[in-house]
């Protein structure tokens, strides 16, 4: 049995409030409503609310039924193997099942005999079958359940079954998979029985039988390289989907299902009322009762039907007929709709009737709307907290946002060449944009222009106009030679004021909200509330590409000429600084010559636990942070100490500079010799400390074995350095692998001493960092910023400066919430939140493609070339500027980076695709380059960035309790903080403050920039967007919303409205 209490325990109080109301109607009152929905905004827990509702439903059930099925539906396969691992209350005594209901024969053997089965599938891969092959475990599972019942034999049939599979490996498998693969003989048996009642219903209507089409099909596929028709290879997608399907039917009958979680239902929202075969089989799982029991059904969703519908969208997008049908799932009950829709039309025409009159009759049909919908749904939001329901939000000004003389130039030369193609309307291209032909991709006037470049009838006019042009192209000479850029653009020109010329290309990462000290070096120039990533929208694609590929340029481009302010942009001075890896795991004279970068990444226990500078500054700071200098001191004299307690035989004739790296391996020998003797003991510890980044390095091998010769006392050293304790200092305050160890330790409990996993991720994490710092600008900044050399000690200067173990700390934090990990095990802890540091840190540049357009006597000339994306980057445009990965497979990466403290500081995207995705730990500016045509969407977009711990949040949280933190014991100074604020909150309100709103005088705000031009209409459209956001809700189910809140804006003053909007506002809250 779960615990209960345990599991509530880890909620928020509306949470905990959330899953009882919801238990309260789908089992406890009168007349249960058996179907539910939690309708809460993004990013506030429905999947924690639904683990709670899961237990509450395991004590109820527990004495009532001998089998409990759980079932959780959800669009995506990869979000429901995670989600179903959150929602198993009973971690491995719960039976989990797959995401392809096909596969439970194979999953599940014995149904019966599980107490609790958990199972999780997608839709698609589970209802809609038909016409489809299918993976190939589903076919080797048909191949064998028809084999039991038709007696078949022979490589025909094997064939069939193989779909696209290579054939030697598909019969390889294919032959030992029942013995891998125990079939459930229940479902085996019922499986039997459907296919021979389905054959004996073909053939009784005079239709070709499945028997007879599997032997058409097995002489059509009698050898493995026949050459097959279209027909065929037709039929047989139609008959493996057929077979699928009737499996998936078999198996939701052996399925007893208690309690289904529809998931983001909305995406397959057509399942709940449809009248295909698909819909048909879904609705016997939400509709099953077996006379003692009857499913209760629970739907999860933010958008459970199209929040707002303009007048011109097509009725697919109509709010008030999605949100009808919503109800008419929820209710079960034909009259309680029609009655539910006779109130939206009173509300409605009392709406229209409205002038200066009282609203009691409106708030009155606004009382019965909200008791009927109470009943099947609840819904919390955020920004209810606050009166104005702005939260933390504040508009800034685009002051930044200058139109210069060459812009307009630009645009007159883009203009004449655009008539020149019948194509001059252009003026939105050029306001979201500069260099739009260097840029487009996919647009009809880039396409227009390469026709005309290849045609007869307009090359000469093209070649004529392009020749005259002096601002409208980008120069692949001025980038070749590292030139600055005109940005050509008054939004570009502003973002670049606020991120370039603020210096942010300095900082590899942000600054941390709680430095545990003075920030030093570049760190200690920026407005601690200001500074943070932008996520910017856009309505057309070009802009991401431009955005990203200017910014990227200008920060690589300031940061090169830190270091060498003469140096080139071409190809060959690009491959020359790229060969020049400065923390080089490298053999020379048979002899490894890069042992002080394995110190870098050298997971120190001595250090990490010995010099934390937490613990120092709580110590030492007298609740108010030390400078980085005071605790260099503290330390220095410490190590200096701890350094003569080493025993290790010296040449004390020399200075041996090996001591740099080998004094941490010596501390660790000294202090905690068990464990480093098991540490270094591991026979794949090379694979194991770098991951897969060591792969074709043979080098590292002999680093790694070095230092285990300096453990086994098989070195001689010289006399150490002078400065070794200075160096050991660094070490301790920036370097890599102890720092990521010592944040491991903090956040996710395991013993240092002992723990070799939490080792092994602290190496990796440093392995990574090595990554980042041998970036060619990377490198090129810190060697500008200061000249220290080697470069290694460099890193840890930078390290110690930027409070590398503040912002791990911070950001593994946020890891536990943001992975889901609370309450997981340390072993499997350390290992996703090092994996997912390891993707942020090594995420590669997009290389973006730019056409570098020449006119001159012979003509036009387009030639393309791809520049580096890294500083900012597009989401969901470009491929991996090393591997070539698509779009599809970076987008999922450069969010995990954007939510990192690393780079990317700058995303750009489009509006399309982005629901659900949360870009908030480090970003709380958002920027609408293009505005969006309803409020809902304007609200959908800034709530991206305003979600649990955000960063805004957070930020105000350190302010406002950071030296609580500084004289706290707790382990965790985040703990310590937030639940500072949850206690200092004012009557009434719950745990949305302090997670997820707080704002304080002069602290971080969520920024809305709207970088619109003077004397366009944007000015007046953001205008127009903030006023109906406000009246919005009034319209709330009802048909052509926006016809509604023009005519309320309109009519009712304004002092009126923002009364009615108070008074009428729909609580769904419980």
């Amino acid at each position: 049995m779960p615990n209960l209490g345990e599991i509530d325990r880890g909620l928020k109080d509306f949470q905990r409030r959330t899953a009882a109301a919801v238990f309260h109607r789908l089992y406890e009152q009168a007349r249960s409503t058996h179907r539910f929905l939690v309708a809460d905004e993004v990013g506030l827990g429905k999947t924690l609310i639904a683990r709670s509702v899961i237990a509450r439903t395991l004590h109820h059930l527990w004495d009532r039924v001998d089998r409990i099925d759980i079932m959780y539906i959800c669009s995506n396969a990869d979000i429901a193997r995670q989600n179903i691992k959150r929602l198993n209350v009973l971690g491995d005594e719960g039976k989990t099942l797959p995401t392809r209901i096909t596969l439970l024969p194979i999953m599940l053997r014995d149904l019966n005999k599980n107490r609790i089965n958990f199972i999780s599938f997608t839709p698609g891969t589970s209802f809609d079958l038909k016409s489809h092959l299918g993976v190939a475990p589903e076919r080797m599972l048909l191949y064998w359940l028809l084999k039991d019942i038709w007696h078949f034999s022979g490589t025909a049939p094997m064939n069939v079954f193989q779909g696209t599979s290579g054939t030697k490996r598909f019969r390889q498998q294919l032959k030992y998979f029942p013995d891998n693969n125990r079939i459930d003989r229940t479902l085996a048996k019922e499986f039997r029985k459907t296919i021979r009642e389905h054959v004996r219903e073909e053939r009784d209507n005079g239709e070709w039988t499945l028997r007879e089409r599997f032997d058409w099909l097995c002489q059509e596929y009698r050898r493995s390289d026949s050459r097959i028709t279209r027909e065929a290879r037709t039929e047989r997608s139609a008959f493996v989907g057929k077979l699928r399907s009737l499996l998936a039917e078999t198996c939701v009958r052996m399925l007893e299902p208690d309690l289904v979680i529809l998931d983001e239902f909305q995406r397959f929202k057509h399942l709940l009322s449809g009248e295909d075969d698909a819909s048909v089989l879904a609705r016997k799982l939400f509709e099953y009762s077996d006379g003692l029991t009857a499913v209760r059904v629970l739907l999860l969703s933010a958008t459970p039907y199209k929040m707002y519908t303009l007048s011109d969208e097509s009725d697919d997008e109509d709010h008030y007929r999605d949100f009808i049908d919503t109800l008419g799932f929820l209710f079960r009950d034909k009259r309680k709709v029609e009655k539910f829709a006779d109130l939206l039309r009173e509300y409605r025409y009392e709406l229209l009737r409205f002038n200066d009159q009282s609203p009691d009759r409106l708030e009155s049909i606004k009382s019965d709307i909200q008791k009927s919908l109470r009943r099947v749904m609840a819904r919390t939001e955020r920004l209810a907290v606050t009166d104005d329901r702005a939260g933390m939000l504040t508009q800034v000004e685009p002051k930044d946002v200058e139109l210069l003389a060459t812009d307009i130039l630009a645009y007159v030369e883009l203009q004449s060449i655009a008539r020149e193609l019948d194509m001059p309307n252009t003026i939105e291209y050029w306001k979201s944009s500069s260099y739009l032909l260097n840029f487009m991709e996919d647009y009809k006037l880039k396409r227009t222009f390469h026709d005309a470049l290849d045609g007869e009838g307009k090359t000469e006019v093209i070649t004529r106009a392009l020749s005259k042009v002096q601002h409208l192209l980008l120069s692949w000479d001025d980038i070749e030679a590292y030139e600055a850029l005109d940005p050509r653009n008054a939004r570009l020109r502003g973002l670049i004021k606020q991120v370039i010329d603020t210096k942010m290309w300095q900082l590899l990462w942000l600054p941390p909200s709680l430095p545990y000290y003075e920030l030093d070096g570049p760190f200690s120039n920026h407005i601690h509330a200001q500074i943070t990533k932008r996520l910017i929208f856009s309505s057309w694609r070009v802009v991401p590409k431009v955005v990203s590929t200017i910014l990227s340029y200008e920060a690589e481009r300031q940061a090169v000429k830190l270091f060498e302010p003469a140096a080139l942009n071409t190809e060959d001075e690009r491959e020359r600084r790229g060969h020049t890896l400065l923390l080089r795991i490298a053999v020379s004279n048979d002899r490894p010559t890069g042992m002080p970068v394995l110190a870098l990444m050298y997971p120190s226990i001595s250090l990490a636990r010995r010099y934390d500078p937490l613990s120092l500054a709580r110590k030492f700071g007298n609740g108010e942070p030390p400078t980085l200098k005071q605790l260099q001191g503290i330390i220095w004299e410490d190590i200096s100490k701890g350094l003569e307690a080493l025993a290790m035989p010296t040449d004390e004739s020399r200075v041996d500079e090996q001591w740099y790296w080998a004094a941490p391996i010596l501390l660790d020998r000294h202090h905690y010799p068990k464990a480093t003797q098991e540490w270094f003991g591991q026979s794949d510890l090379e694979g194991q400390w770098a991951g897969e980044g060591s792969s074709g390095e043979d080098a590292w091998y002999e680093h790694v074995d070095r230092a285990r010769q300096l453990l086994n006392g098989e070195l001689t050293l010289g006399r150490p350095p002078d400065d070794l304790a200075e160096v050991l200092t660094l070490f301790a305050l920036g370097g890599p692998g102890v720092c990521a160890l010592r944040a491991l330790d903090r956040f996710t409990g395991p013993t240092l001493a002992s723990h070799a996993g939490a080792r092994n991720a602290a190496g990796r994490i440093g392995w990574a960092f090595r990554s980042l710092y041998n970036r060619i600008e990377v490198t090129a900044l810190l060697r500008g910023l200061k000249q220290t050399e080697p470069y290694w000690r460099r890193v840890l200067e930078y390290g110690a400066e930027g409070c590398l173990q503040s912002v791990l700390d911070e950001y593994v934090h946020i890891l536990k919430d943001s992975l889901g990990l609370v309450g997981e095990e340390p072993e499997e802890m350390v290992e996703d939140i090092a994996e997912a540091i390891q993707t942020a840190l090594t995420v590669r540049a997009a290389a973006l493609a730019v056409d570098d357009i020449r006119a001159g006597n012979g003509g036009v000339t387009v030639q393309t070339h791809r520049l580096p994306s890294r500083f900012a980057m597009p989401f969901g445009q470009g491929r991996d500027e090393e591997s070539g990965d698509t779009a599809a497979s970076r987008a999922q990466k450069v969010r995990e980076a954007f939510n990192s403290p690393f780079w990317p500081f700058v995303v750009t995207s489009t509006s399309i695709g982005q629901e659900g995705l949360d870009f908030h730990w480090y970003c709380h500016a958002i920027v609408h380059w293009n505005l969006p045509a309803n409020p809902v969407d304007l609200e959908q977009r800034e709530g991206r960035v305003h979600r649990y711990k955000g960063h805004a949040v957070r930020k105000n949280i350190a302010s406002q309790y950071g030296h609580h933190a500084m004289r706290s014991r707790d382990k965790d100074p985040w703990f310590a903080m937030l639940d500072e604020g949850r206690k200092d909150r004012q009557k009434g309100e719950n745990d949305l403050v302090p997670y997820w709103i707080y704002p304080i005088e002069g602290g971080a705000r969520i920024e809305r920039y709207v970088p619109s031009l003077p004397l366009t209409r944007d000015r007046q459209l953001i205008d127009a967007l903030r006023r109906s956001l406000a009246v919005y809700r009034l319209v709330f189910g009802q048909p052509r919303q926006d016809d509604l809140v023009e005519y309320l804006i309109k009519h009712v003053p304004k002092e009126r409205l923002d009364e009615l909007v108070g008074r009428l506002k729909i609580n769904l809250s419980p």
